[in-house]
């Protein structure tokens, strides 16, 4: 499909559309079981955090059910935005439709765009789920416009983020160890669970590195009606231009 794609000005998107419309296909076929799994981490860490441990807890004015929801939302969207590394791992190692882009006539920034929407495609079920588990739950939620376009920016971040790691490792074990030091420890120390103030303030120096630690920032804010902080905005544009850099720098040194 993809070696009949001719780069006219008039089709100068289809390298997109073909990368992307590729990825659908194949999440159509698992659509049912991805939704499924989707609504398992959610459930667990609502009822362990929200109900269990948090029951009757605040923090910052909030309820801390309503506090976890948005760390929780960051992170399942981390996770089926940033999982698109391990799709693009078995496309490149085992069924070599990763080399089908790379020999393709289409620009490297139109592989990096179609696997990054299909990576907020897969953001986007996780984040109706949470919207369904807030309506059952009755947890208070302020979805605005601004909102939106900080949950775009994580998801868009973060879909990058599993792209460049997919394209440095060499094989699955490597991604595994970058699973276990990167994402791990990202995933439960930046502010998800507990504020940042909690720690000492060498770890709170050390988490402003994250990433994940200004999106869920933002995010909270947005979603509850606290004030935003613009270094969290700054940071986040900057992390956005960084990887989207990396990324493109990757997919051009690639070789299929």
């Amino acid at each position: 499909m993809f070696r009949n794609i001719q780069c006219r000005p008039t089709q100068e998107f289809n390298g997109i559309l073909g990368v992307y419309y590729k990825e659908m296909l194949l999440l159509r076929n698992r659509f049912i079981r991805r939704l499924l799994s989707s609504m398992v981490s959610p459930a667990l860490f609502l009822a362990a955090f929200g109900y269990g441990l948090g029951r009757g807890q605040s923090i910052d004015g909030l309820r801390y059910l309503d506090y976890l929801f948005a760390g929780l939302l960051a992170m399942s969207t981390l996770n089926a935005c940033y999982g698109i590394s391990t799709e693009i791992n078995i496309a490149r190692f085992y069924f070599k439709i990763f080399d089908e882009y790379l020999i393709a006539p289409i620009p490297r920034w139109h592989i990096v765009a179609g696997e990054t929407f299909y990576g907020i495609t897969k953001g986007a079920v996780t984040v109706i789920v949470f919207l369904l588990f807030a309506f059952i739950v009755k947890i208070n939620l302020h979805i605005t416009p601004v909102f939106l376009i900080f949950l775009l920016a994580h998801m868009t971040l973060f879909s990058l983020l599993g792209f460049i790691v997919a394209l440095r490792a060499k094989h699955h074990a490597d991604q595994f160890v970058i699973n276990t030091f990167l994402i791990t420890p990202m995933t439960f120390l930046s502010g998800v669970f507990f504020p940042l103030e909690h720690g000492p303030v060498v770890f709170q120096w050390i988490m402003q590195l994250s990433p994940l630690t200004h999106t869920v920032a933002l995010m909270r804010s947005s979603l509850t009606g606290g004030l935003i902080n613009g270094v969290n905005i700054v940071a986040l544009c900057v992390f956005l231009i960084l990887f989207f850099g990396l990324a493109l720098r990757f997919a051009k040194k690639c070789e299929g």
